[in-house]
């Protein structure tokens, strides 16, 4: 049992310093910087680095992918589902709350339109890092590896897979350096929406296909009602 939560520990905190790793040299100017192909390279790395970590992780916990929910089963109505999720979500953010909490000045706002520059083609260059760097990758850490095998290292107890979907709400949002209470509410609301949605259809494509869509949305409606 220890041995398994170490190796557990021991991908999460590699995967984190994984992401950091493939942020970090962007975000400093380097290959790029954090705009144009930059965002779409930070999106391949994501996926290179860090799914054949997720692969290792599960087989030394004699564990696969289809375990913690990456199957094709059902996707047409997980589809439905994710999509219906994002949009609720995109139409409260960008209706309500986004407006009442300061709009482009809001600093997460205005990180998006210095990163995006309100050209298109940054959009394209944006979207395989929010697709797939997020959609994809988050996904199958925040949700399947976070949740799912901790879970299966206790046989699946409802105990541990609660106990682990509070936490990953709280490690993703965190993860994403909230710098207010406005970012923090931001993030722990559509953290709580894909756990919520993995919990429930008992797989990640819901999940994915929520995250990917949002991450979509926002980029072009930022550039739209912002720029």
């Amino acid at each position: 049992m220890l041995k398994r939560l170490a190796i557990w520990f021991s991908v999460i905190v590699t995967r984190f310093l994984l992401f950091a790793a493939t942020q970090i040299p962007f975000q400093m100017g380097l290959f790029g910087g954090y705009s144009g192909v930059g965002l779409t390279l930070i999106g391949v790395l994501q996926a290179v680095l860090i799914l054949p970590l997720l692969y290792v992780g599960l087989r030394l916990l004699s564990m696969d992918f289809r375990g913690i929910g990456w199957t094709a089963a059902h996707w047409q109505k997980d589809v439905l589902l994710g999509a219906a999720a994002a949009l609720v979500w995109t139409l409260l953010q960008f209706l309500w709350i986004i407006p009442q909490t300061g709009g482009a000045e809001r600093q997460d706002v205005a990180d998006i339109i210095a990163m995006l520059g309100g050209e298109w083609a940054n959009v394209w260059w944006y979207l395989p890092l929010g697709i797939i760097g997020g959609g994809l990758v988050e996904e199958l850490y925040n949700r399947g590896f976070f949740i799912g095998a901790f879970a299966g290292i206790f046989k699946d107890s409802k105990l541990a897979l609660y106990g682990a979907a509070v936490l990953s709400i709280v490690f993703f949002a965190a993860g994403h350096l909230p710098r207010n209470w406005v970012e923090w509410i931001d993030l722990l609301i559509p953290s709580v929406l894909y756990t919520v949605l993995y919990l429930y259809t008992g797989r990640l494509t819901a999940s994915i296909v929520a995250h990917a869509l949002w991450n979509t949305t926002v980029a072009i409606l930022i550039v739209v009602l912002y720029t």
